[in-house]
């Protein structure tokens, strides 16, 4: 496949579809001091870890409108309850059909976004989508869902892609993002970079968008220069992961982990607040617990909780902090007795749609430090 480097003014002004990329090896072997003046510098973008204080962050807005027609895909994951009141009140904005679901969802998203405020996160809320980017691949899925920036981009120290989305009402969400932090990308550090757009095949009738490649930020956990990228068949695919490692260049270590089709993404199974500590559901690893995972702590939670409460989805503010549901209070007790401050905050307005606390925000700057290992 041929790469090519995207100007990144132009590309952020622009609302064209997906470019390739190249990666800039350069840019990984800075060493420590070099990286912690970068840091300093306000404009800076960039993330390593999983953990590391949460410096800047983009968070999802209250936005939905339901499918005329649930696609198969979701029906793997989804909760019972979700797939009936989907296909009740198909079609329908959710301020419509839900008035007080949605009321609910967004004074729970404000709440998380006071909590983050409070702490000097700086915070950018994605911009709702204009009529012409809803109506974006409308003829296959006409879904509108943009509670989850987790998902449709992906920062990997100074890299921002973004993502290529298995479902295709899901593809229209980099736009409104793009409007969202677009002048902020535009003058940093970054390198942007979009991943080629899956051809839009209609779904086949196991619920397959065609070859892709696809890769999704649900799926990608960052532990340094090795990165763990999920496949549950729902989201991204060996064709994503190959694209990721090949972007990334030999530097990083791209794993795949082979995952249950009963969940989305791996950060719906495993969260890691700190090194050597860890929350997971176990039974989601069908071949097995991750091998660097052999000697850290874990913290188990039930594949119940992890599918309807979203239990292991949770938001790690620093090495010592970490928000998750206050309806998880075995998990907070666990967390607390490993040292982990634990804040809880209501999500069940938001977790219902198939994520949380991990899913709703994805971090444009973390602080740690990174071994040119």
């Amino acid at each position: 496949m041929t790469q090519r480097r995207i100007n990144r003014r132009t590309f952020i002004q622009s609302s064209v579809g997906a470019a390739a990329a190249v990666a800039l090896a350069g840019n990984m072997t800075k060493t420590l001091a070099q990286e912690k003046r970068i840091m300093s510098d306000k404009k800076t973008v960039m993330v390593h870890h999983e953990w590391g204080a949460l410096k800047e962050v983009v968070v999802g807005v209250p936005s939905i409108r339901l499918p005329s027609k649930l696609a198969e895909a979701p029906k793997k994951f989804l909760p019972d309850s979700t797939v009936e009141f989907i296909e009740k009140n198909a079609g329908k904005k959710l301020e419509e059909c839900a008035p007080e679901l949605n009321e609910q969802f967004v004074k729970q998203v404000n709440g998380i976004i006071k909590i983050l405020r409070n702490r000097g996160i700086v915070v950018h809320q994605v911009k709702k989508h204009n009529p012409s980017e809803e109506a974006f691949l409308g003829e296959m899925n006409d879904t509108v869902l943009q509670t989850y920036p987790r998902d449709p981009m992906l920062v990997i120290g100074n890299n921002f892609i973004e993502t290529a989305m298995f479902e295709p009402n899901r593809r229209k969400e980099r736009f409104a993002i793009r409007r969202t932090i677009g002048d902020r990308l535009a003058d940093s550090n970054t390198h942007i970079i979009s991943m080629p757009e899956p051809e839009p095949f209609p779904a086949d009738k196991s619920g397959k968008y065609g070859p892709g490649p696809f890769l999704e930020g649900g799926d990608v956990m960052l532990v340094g220069y090795d990165i763990y990228v999920g496949n549950t068949g729902n989201a991204s695919n060996t064709a994503g992961i190959r694209w990721l490692q090949n972007f990334l260049g030999s530097k990083y270590r791209v794993h795949e982990v082979p995952l249950s089709s009963h969940f989305l993404h791996l950060d719906c199974v495993l969260a890691l607040p700190r090194p050597g500590l860890a929350v997971i559901c176990k039974e989601a690893f069908v071949k097995g617990v991750p091998e660097f995972l052999k000697d850290w702590k874990l913290i188990e939670v039930s594949a119940e909780d992890a599918e309807k409460k979203l239990g292991c989805n949770g938001l790690v503010l620093d090495e010592k902090t970490m928000i998750v549901g206050d309806d998880m209070p075995e998990l907070a007790e666990a967390l607390s007795a490993e040292g982990t401050e634990v804040l809880t905050a209501r999500i069940d307005g938001i977790y219902w749609q198939g994520g949380a606390f991990r899913c709703w925000h994805h971090p444009l700057a973390r602080e740690s430090k990174l071994e040119n290992s």
